[in-house]
């Protein structure tokens, strides 16, 4: 792929400024109306060490206002990021609507330095295409542009520029051992990056390889295909936007089998309970030290109807665990900074880190439930959902996670009780709202909506359990059980 480029391509000081000066005043225009049309974009400048990637970022943000725009120069992951999947990083610094993130390297370069090693480094690239792949689709159907640049100069010119920096004392601290070490083995890398951007590139986020031996030539092309694409992608979205009909296109995921009510209820006596919740809790806190001893995140998503127990039974599963090592997270409607952003923006921020625990209260599933349901979630955002949830946890799992979903599934009638009992009992009244009984009213649209969710997000690396939870002390033992199971299968 890369023989194609002719890197003696060149450009006098003249033809560079007046062929860019109107490029830079359009850039500036561009930025503006793409911050009116809440419109977040994505740059990543990636390219071989020493082939201009700093030069030529710095030329681009010169003519952008830098309150609009943030800078991200990508290196050796701090503790905390090391202690994350190789994406999340990234998800993070996601840009909100209208503002433009540029990335001085981006999730390429980690996924070469981090996964080029090993006797199960083609295994690693192959997934860490695959969950490149699925982020970038993921933002660019949500309406993120992407423009990825590869700067791409030849191992002799790059360690004629190497050595160059070496010698000038006042940039060779930028040279290291890693930037000789890549270079020495430029030619047996040169097939793989060749992989990765054929693999990675698409429609909604494709590849421009820039010759980068000449500094004003590689500028100009950056700038030219910066403003027609930028130019391309924004009126594709505007007119998207505009469009009512659902996309029926979209292939979701198969059904599978999942029975919310295989039997009748079941019930367990408070005294049976009371003589094996202590024990199955001090069971659950045992894993979790083991859990964090072996690195091993875990995340456990708890969904049901309104009144089904979540709260009591969360309590419950985390009464005897060391609390330094858990997070329970309540999800209630996005605030303004969760909205200018991917709905799963603000799950996988909250991510536990290696040997953590966090309970979601409820979850990214509120995209396929609530806001399918009540309509804050087009029918093509809500049909799109089903894959994109099944291919967050699945990276997750596939990396080393672990992941339990459990239903609460509860009877209309049972239901309708515990809501009398909360209205009546002055210590449960803050439990019962108006749009409890509101949701209540859309019993059927939300049995529906559920049934879909079950059967098409219950996959092999994330199965959902069903808790029966008309009798609350069967509940919140199935759950501590359901949770040490998985994590003894886990260890």
């Amino acid at each position: 792929m890369f023989e194609k480029y002719d890197l003696t391509k060149k450009m006098d000081d003249h033809t560079f400024a007046k062929e860019c000066t109107p490029l830079q005043e359009r850039l500036g225009i561009l930025q503006r109306e793409l911050r009116e049309k809440k419109i977040p974009v994505i740059i990543v400048m990636e390219g071989w060490n020493a082939s201009g990637i700093t030069n030529s970022i710095q030329e681009i943000i010169r003519f952008l206002d830098p309150r609009g725009f943030n800078l991200y120069a990508t290196g050796t992951p701090s503790e905390e990021e090391q202690a994350h999947l190789l994406m999340w990083r990234f998800w993070v610094n996601t840009p909100a609507k209208g503002r433009i993130a540029i990335f001085a390297r981006g999730w390429y370069s980690r996924a070469l330095a981090e996964n080029v090693s090993g006797i199960e480094w083609k295994k690693n690239i192959k997934q860490a295409i695959t969950a490149i792949n699925h982020f970038e689709r993921q933002l660019t159907d949500d309406g993120t542009i992407i423009i990825k640049f590869f700067l791409h100069i030849s191992a002799e010119e790059q360690k004629k520029r190497l050595n160059e920096r070496d010698k000038n004392p006042l940039t060779a601290w930028m040279i290291t051992k890693g930037d000789w070490d890549f270079h020495r083995y430029y030619d047996s890398l040169l097939p793989v990056v060749e992989e990765v951007i054929n693999e990675t590139d698409s429609s909604n986020a494709p590849w421009t390889i820039v010759e980068a031996t000449d500094t004003n030539y590689t500028v100009l092309k950056c700038y030219q295909t910066l403003i027609k694409m930028l130019e391309k992608r924004s009126a594709e979205i505007s007119g998207n936007s505009k469009k009512k009909k659902a996309d029926d296109t979209i292939k979701k995921p198969r059904r599978v089998e999942v029975k919310r009510r295989s039997h009748s209820p079941v019930s367990l006596p408070k005294e049976e309970y009371q003589t094996q919740i202590e024990a199955a809790q001090g069971q659950v806190r045992d894993l979790q030290y083991v859990l964090f001893k072996r690195r091993i995140p875990l995340i456990v998503v708890f969904e049901g109807w309104d009144a089904a127990g979540k709260g009591g039974t969360i309590m419950r599963l985390v009464r005897e665990l060391n609390p330094r090592g858990y997070d329970v997270t309540p999800v209630s409607s996005p605030n303004d900074m969760e909205l200018d952003r991917h709905y799963l923006w603000r799950f996988i921020r909250r991510y536990p880190k290696a040997g953590h625990v966090t309970i979601f209260d409820r979850s990214w599933y509120g995209r396929v439930l609530v806001e399918r349901v009540e309509g804050l979630a087009t029918e093509t955002e809500w049909q799109r959902a089903y894959n994109e949830i099944n291919e967050m946890e699945e990276e997750f799992v596939e990396n080393g996670g672990g992941l339990v979903k459990c239903w609460l599934e509860v009877s209309k009638d049972e239901q309708l009780k515990r809501f009398h009992q909360r209205e009546t009992d002055p210590l449960k009244q803050w439990k019962i709202t108006q749009e409890d009984w509101r949701n209540r009213e859309k019993w059927d649209l939300y049995e529906s909506a559920t049934d879909e969710m079950l059967a098409r997000t219950s996959t092999k690396a994330a199965p959902w359990t069903i808790v029966e939870s008309d009798d609350k002390w069967y509940a919140r033992l199935k759950t501590l059980k359901t949770v040490t199971a998985y994590c003894e299968k886990l260890l």
